[in-house]
């Protein structure tokens, strides 16, 4: 987001839910963000007037993936990226309601998807979301993440360069489209049937 704080606290400055009001969009319904970005971090954000979604894609064993670009300040090597693959130790605080701090975690990330797009870059799938965790992750390794941008979450691709509904600065929105929506509507299919198991 680079520029909008992912919160829909309205007492905090340049909060999302502001931003898209001043676009003109007048939600019937409350709405709030599906998730988080931190402040440095620009890319897709999933908002909703459904509290259902956030539990059915966030939580337990129906959590979907996240998928980032991220650029560092030095070369990735081969066994780096093994390293993210397979888990690295980091050190992460829960964030609680209200902005205080919650329960130290001091655990090894969960096995992802990396691949190499660069000397400098890669691409990282997440099943987990800790906060800061990318960042945390490459800490680990020495390395600084320069630039990260998440590109998907839940199956919903915000696109690249070539992007139809012409998302290309932080700040643009657009509705979900027809399969967009089938995938929020199967994600919340699956968490009920979960509930009634």
């Amino acid at each position: 987001r680079l520029d909008k704080t992912c919160t829909a606290d309205l007492r905090i400055r340049d909060n999302i839910i502001s931003a898209i009001e001043q676009d003109g969009y007048r939600p019937p319904h409350r709405v709030y963000p599906v998730g988080r970005l931190d402040k440095e971090t620009s890319g897709l954000i999933i908002l909703t007037s459904d509290g259902r979604l956030v539990n059915a894609v966030l939580r337990g064993e129906r959590k979907q993936p996240k998928v980032y670009k991220v650029m560092v300040d030095g070369r990735l090597t081969d066994r780096q990226l093994q390293r993210l693959r397979d888990g690295v130790t980091i050190r992460t605080v829960a964030q609680r309601k209200g902005g205080g701090e919650g329960k130290v975690l001091v655990a090894k990330t969960k096995k992802c998807k990396v691949e190499r797009i660069g000397p400098c870059a890669c691409q990282m799938t997440l099943m987990e979301g800790r906060n800061r965790q990318i960042r945390k992750m490459m800490e680990v390794l020495g390395l600084t993440v320069v630039k990260l941008h998440r590109m998907e979450f839940m199956g919903i691709h915000l696109g690249d360069t070539d992007n139809s509904k012409g998302l290309m600065r932080p700040g643009d929105w657009a509705n979900l489209d027809g399969e967009e929506m089938k995938l929020v509507k199967k994600a919340l299919r699956a968490a009920e049937h979960d509930v009634q198991d």
